[in-house]
């Protein structure tokens, strides 16, 4: 991770120092926390059984900083962490069936999906009024990613009653995240905000199944995310 970030934090901490009156003098400056929802899409959120995540709307923590080196053009940094309920209902069903000649009842317990990124990358600001403006940003980073714990109990016409622990399982990739948001000043350092983002990424989980035995599912994860939150400008 350090490889991605320590450049471009090298690169924000020297403009900053090197443009001080600018950047107070404009107050576009931030930084910022956000709580909203995550809508999970595409393969995440599909019930299509031994594809799809079962992923519900989820809920969204992040926080953000930019430094801008003119009136509109900025650097900063993204963190953020999500986290989707699994949709035991529908996937118990959907297994049921796939079964149903060997199983006479299912029964499970599931974690959620947990996702976190972490981003670095550019700003550019648009003045609308004298209250209200909007920022762009394109960042790119790590996008990191972990798969439900899982219990599963079933009863079975042969061999009776059978249970496992399905163990969630980690992956990173480094990928894109884009966003906007609408911001309105309450004062002349604080806003309010409401921020939109999508990120994407196609993640390799690899469940071990034995001492020499493992396989890998592979999943589309695009997320959107709607978050209100606060700016404090400086």
């Amino acid at each position: 991770m350090a490889k991605y970030f320590l450049p471009i934090i090298f690169l924000i901490v020297s403009i900053f120092f090197s443009r001080p009156v600018s950047a107070q003098k404009v107050h576009n400056s931030f930084v910022g926390i956000r709580f909203g929802t995550a809508l999970p899409m595409g393969e995440l959120a599909s019930h299509k059984y031994g594809y799809g995540g079962y992923a519900l709307l989820g809920k969204s923590f992040g926080g953000e900083a930019a430094w801008f080196i003119t009136p509109k053009l900025g650097f900063g940094v993204d963190y953020s962490m999500n986290s989707f309920n699994f949709a035991t209902g529908y996937y118990v069903e959907d297994f049921y069936q796939a079964n149903s000649a060997d199983y006479m009842n299912v029964n499970m317990l599931s974690g959620p999906w947990r996702l976190k990124t972490y981003m670095g990358g550019a700003y550019y600001k648009i003045s609308l009024n004298r209250k209200f403006s909007s920022t762009l940003k394109l960042m790119g980073g790590l996008f990191t990613a972990r798969s439900p714990d899982q219990f599963f109990g079933i009863k079975t016409y042969m061999a009776g009653n059978l249970n496992w622990y399905k163990t969630g399982a980690k992956d990173r990739k480094f990928t894109f995240l884009t966003g906007v948001s609408l911001e309105y000043k309450l004062y002349p350092q604080v806003s309010l905000v409401l921020q939109a983002d999508y990120t994407y990424a196609h993640a390799a989980f690899t469940f071990i199944t034995g001492n020499t035995s493992s396989y890998t599912d592979y999943l589309g994860m695009p997320v959107f995310r709607l978050q209100p939150g606060i700016n404090i400008h400086f």
